[in-house]
């Protein structure tokens, strides 16, 4: 190959992605001057940095041009959170994607957790030519769900919602994370003592005006927030009684990847997608030795190559149907 041709298919930071439509600071793109796209979407209260290996490794692997979003209220502080809803996330996914969906020939939408759910919600509208769903979350049932889980729905029904910022759950081991390395990390930034510094520098930005320095928290832009407010959760509750009734409408192949040991939701939840969703072209994988955030955990690898296979084979057998049919007129 000439070096030209390398350098055609290097991998950038920079590129068409760079005009996306309600880009954030924390987004991130890799661009290999491809007509193919792949969007990824973390979960509710998670951050970018989540499907940073998986997106490394399809742009590196497959050529592709990758995208991961920032959900709106995520990457700053809590108070942001608390102020957006199911409804702002699903009006980002879409926006986005369907500035993909004008530049590119073939765009792949990919989620966790919540984010698998905003994934399926968009191919409703958006044209994708397929959707990678990872931990879906419509039944909390995990081996770890906090006892407080039970209760959400009373609390949901009871607390109005002007009042639902000030309660909240505080995340715990193992965070959706079987690496001890990891995890270490994460239990490291969850603390309390880091939480309490969190609140803290809410109450100062409360009481004076903000400025160019004091937009985002280090700890929430790399590991995400480590307190669920019943407010989010409440969003996150609509979020899933919504697209658990659309489950039907969704037509595009879809793979699912779950792990076995999932702590926060089980493989239930991989089967409710499979299903209840329309697409003829459908797929589960589970896999060993990960818990829920699989896209960092030891398994972060076979969720790459997963995605990275049901993806391609998509678009060869899209390309095969264009030349059947080229022929068939001729």
């Amino acid at each position: 190959m000439s070096g030209e041709g390398l350098k055609t298919h290097r991998i950038k930071r920079t590129g068409l992605l760079d005009g996306m439509v309600g880009r954030q600071e924390t987004d991130f793109s890799l661009h290999a001057n491809s007509n193919v796209l792949v969007y990824l979407i973390h979960g509710v209260t998670g951050t970018p940095a989540e499907m940073y290996y998986v997106a490394r490794e399809m742009a590196r692997k497959n050529r592709w041009d990758v995208y991961a979003t920032t959900l709106p209220g995520h990457c700053t502080r809590l108070k942001n959170l608390v102020r957006t809803s199911e409804q702002n996330w699903r009006e980002h996914v879409l926006a986005q994607l369907s500035f993909a969906r004008d530049r590119y020939e073939y765009v792949f939408v990919s989620g966790l957790s919540a984010g698998g759910l905003l994934a399926l919600d968009a191919s409703t509208v958006v044209d994708v030519d397929g959707i990678g769903v990872l931990s879906p979350t419509f039944v909390y049932d995990g081996w770890a769900t906090p006892w407080s889980h039970a209760i959400l729905p009373f609390a949901m029904k009871v607390v109005p919602l002007s009042l639902q910022h000030l309660l909240f759950h505080i995340d715990g081991p193992p965070f959706g994370i079987k690496d001890e390395k990891i995890q270490a990390r994460v239990r490291e930034a969850y603390r309390s003592s880091s939480i309490l510094r969190e609140w803290m520098r809410d109450w100062r930005a409360r009481r004076k005006p903000a400025d160019g320095n004091s937009t985002r928290a280090p700890s929430a832009a790399s590991m995400g927030y480590p307190i669920f407010p019943l407010r989010t959760l409440t969003e996150v509750d609509r979020l899933i009684v919504r697209v658990r009734a659309r489950l039907g409408v969704v037509t595009a192949p879809t793979v699912i990847l779950q792990a076995r040991e999932d702590d926060m939701t089980s493989p239930r939840n991989a089967a409710i997608v499979h299903d209840e969703i329309a697409s003829e072209n459908k797929l589960v994988v589970l896999l060993d030795d990960c818990y829920h955030v699989i896209t960092a955990d030891k398994q972060k690898e076979a969720v790459a190559r997963n995605l990275s296979e049901f993806f391609h084979l998509q678009i060869v057998e899209r390309k095969l149907v264009s030349t059947v049919s080229g022929r068939s007129r001729v």
